[in-house]
């Protein structure tokens, strides 16, 4: 099978970083390394010449349903055949490798070089390697890099403000992106789960559309304040976790107990909305997926009763109709006792909360190519709802 080439406008950080040591290990033929940002690699054995095994663990002993998540570089002194064998002691092998030959474009690797085993705690891998490098990792690597260049971007919008309206765990910002304030509010919010690279894929393409110099997007920007959280847990990404933050809780698991900087960040702009008077009418929380190969979107059912009434069903049945070559679902919930962000925002505000994933293996020119469809179409659903209820 021919890979598909997948374009990720970022710029990753280096391979090496100076003051780090592990993970690093080497023989007399090859190195690997995981110090970059979101690098994992807990141990490396090497079998033979051109052989070695890597040990991946999960980041704490906290994590349910741990899956792995996986990100090095190989490199040689000469071109070589490499055979990896990787393995996942406490953890399951979810993603199908990833190859980049500079860490920005990257290729799924083809199905004949990658045997998965049967109870998916290891997988074997064959790479080609030189003296450039290459790459291996469970998704394309969007790091903080990704964010700071996006941010700078937005920045330039005569309509948009950023702030930093918290810290992690670990010290790093927390960015928010806005634009004037109005009435009604919309909120987005990415990658509360470090691993789920789709999904922030997705919320780039979604979020460019509603910033657009598009009659609907302007109409849409007059009545609707954008609240935007693009990287919710910047720990995670930067510290090759698939699923907490440094405090070693799911965010997306924190929403109410609010115990975690992060999830305590967007409390507090939340707070401020409702000091204003404004009130929210929708939020997407942008994910991944392993359980489908397409996007399924976990929503209210219709006896919620939300404010916009019966958004979700009207959102994808607007965009049934223009896209008839990709499945996607709907999968219409019950509150589930969970504290994750769809429930909160519902119980909160009674708004449309929607948990917006992408599955972990979609074909990335179809969510570019699809991704506007959803977001005109939900800028259509909104401006045409009636007033917030008071």
């Amino acid at each position: 099978m021919i890979a598909r080439l997948i374009l990720v406008n970022a710029i990753i950080l280096s391979a090496c970083a100076a003051a780090a040591e592990e993970p690093f290990c080497a023989n007399d033929h090859f190195a690997i390394d995981a110090q970059h940002d979101s690098g994992d690699l807990d141990k490396c054995k090497f079998k033979a010449d051109n052989t070695v095994e890597l040990t991946f663990r999960r980041e704490d002993n906290k994590v349910d349903g741990a899956f792995s998540w996986f990100s090095f570089r190989i490199t040689a002194e000469e071109t070589r055949d490499i055979r990896i064998k990787l393995r996942f002691p406490d953890a399951y092998a979810r993603y199908w490798p990833k190859i980049s030959k500079d860490g920005r474009t990257w290729t799924r690797a083809d199905d004949d070089v990658v045997k998965r085993s049967w109870i998916g705690k290891s997988m074997k891998l064959a790479v080609t390697v030189d003296e450039s490098g290459t790459w291996v990792s469970a998704q394309e690597l969007i790091t903080q890099t990704f964010y700071d260049q996006w941010l700078e971007e937005l920045a330039s919008h005569e309509e948009i403000r950023t702030s930093v309206i918290g810290k992690s765990v670990q010290n790093r910002p927390i960015h928010l992106v806005r634009t004037a304030n109005k009435p009604e509010v919309v909120v987005l919010l990415g990658r509360q789960h470090p691993a789920e690279v789709p999904g922030a894929l997705a919320m780039r393409e979604f979020v460019d559309v509603l910033l657009g110099d598009t009659e609907l997007a302007r109409e849409f920007r007059e009545r609707f304040t954008l609240l935007i959280v693009p990287l919710v847990n910047p720990d995670g990404v930067a510290n090759g976790h698939s699923r907490h933050n440094a405090g070693r809780v799911d965010l997306n698991r924190d929403w109410g107990p609010f115990t975690q900087p992060e999830t305590q960040s967007v409390a507090r702009l939340m707070a401020g909305v409702d000091e204003l008077g404004m009130k929210p009418r929708l939020m997407l929380d942008f994910h991944a997926t392993k359980m489908t190969p397409t996007m399924v979107f976990y929503t209210q059912v219709p006896e919620d009763n939300t404010n916009p009434p019966q958004f979700a069903t009207s959102w994808m049945t607007a965009v049934g109709k223009r896209i008839s070559d990709y499945e996607f679902t709907h999968d219409p919930r019950s509150p589930s006792g969970l504290d994750n962000t769809k429930n909160y925002f519902f119980s909160r505000y009674g708004i449309p909360a929607i948990t917006y994933e992408i599955g972990d293996e979609a074909d990335r020119d179809k969510v570019r190519k699809y991704t506007p469809v959803f977001a005109e179409e939900m800028m259509r659903i909104m401006l045409q709802a009636g007033p917030p209820e008071t």
